[in-house]
């Protein structure tokens, strides 16, 4: 139940359009939902009788989660906690908590994931936190109000890496495609002008990959011998293996690296990727109720639905919804 102002939710508003002039944005993280317009003294009586409320907006509500049952699951989504009054939003927490100085090229300025990756883990946690407190109000009857901030998901983004740092070890900084931890983990242009990620998670992907470009020879070469060798000699790694790889075509390389037991894959754009046949297996990309175009629909295992029903005009189950007071 999605309790909007009269205006409706800003994300009706939202590029890209579906082709009846609504907005596919909105549809696509609202479907299934039903929304209702109410007035402060109903949203705060269907507050009272709900298991959970979610709410990103304290200081626009007249109440909050100590003036309803003790049972009740709340569940604050902010920018930087309970209580700080500090705005935030994924991109600004991404130039906060440092992860654009992480992203891009070595010689190469800052940039922004251009995915919220903050907004979706925030609301991840925020659905595993309520699912937790469920589980413990079934067995003692005991809500909980929950502070769910965007920075603690930024934080928790770049908190491997920052061991570094904290740990005293390296200022982490950008690096590319590659990995701080291990080489080769990097991306290199085929001879049909793909690109291809190739890894070596462990030495036996290293094996696996020596086989599959014809150079045993580096088996026994002293600078690629583990890890560690490798990533003091990154750069003639990288060099030697870029030579390779430009020799022959991305998809021969896929398959070749990949049979021989290595890790390989080739870059793919955004609309290849999301046409690929297994995510309409796996239920990840289809139709909505009445709808002529794919939408992507991010499921959770245990809640595929049997209809794809499209996100819900402005206000359409007020009566509904009123009528279950």
């Amino acid at each position: 139940m999605k309790l909007e102002p009269s205006r409706g939710d800003e994300g009706r508003s939202f590029a890209p359009f579906a082709p009846d002039g609504e907005s596919a944005f909105f549809h696509a993280l609202n479907r299934g939902k039903r929304s209702a317009v109410v007035n402060a003294g109903d949203a705060r009586r269907l507050a009272e009788q709900a298991h959970v409320v979610i709410e990103n907006a304290p200081d626009r509500l007249d109440f909050g989660p100590a003036d309803m049952p003790e049972r009740l699951v709340w569940c604050s989504i902010t920018g930087k906690g309970v209580g700080r009054g500090a705005r935030a939003m994924d991109p600004s927490l991404q130039a906060t908590m440092g992860l654009m100085e992480l992203t891009g090229e070595r010689d190469g300025p800052p940039l922004r994931v251009p995915v919220p990756l903050i907004d979706f883990m925030t609301g991840m946690y925020a659905a595993q936190s309520v699912l937790a407190a469920l589980w413990r109000t079934e067995r003692s009857g005991a809500g909980a109000h929950l502070d769910c901030a965007l920075l603690d998901s930024a934080a928790t983004l770049t908190s491997t890496v920052a061991l570094f740092s904290l740990g005293g070890a390296f200022e982490p900084s950008r690096i590319g495609t590659e990995s701080y931890l291990r080489v080769p983990s990097a991306v290199f242009a085929a001879a049909d002008g793909e690109h291809v990620q190739v890894i070596a998670l462990h030495e036996a992907h290293w094996r696996a990959l020596c086989e599959a470009l014809d150079r045993a020879d580096w088996l026994d070469d002293s600078r690629f011998a583990g890890n560690d060798a490798r990533l003091a000699n990154r750069e003639l790694v990288n060099e030697r293996i870029a030579e390779v790889i430009a020799s022959a075509p991305s998809d021969e390389w896929v398959e070749r690296i990949n049979r021989a037991g290595g890790m390989c894959e080739r870059l793919r754009g955004l609309g290849d990727a999301w046409r690929d046949p297994l995510l309409g297996e796996r239920g990840l990309v289809g139709k909505l109720d009445g709808g002529s175009f794919d939408y992507p629909l991010p499921v959770v295992s245990l809640a595929r639905p049997d209809r794809l029903v499209p996100g819900p005009a402005l206000g359409q189950h007020t009566d509904e919804v009123l009528a279950e007071l």
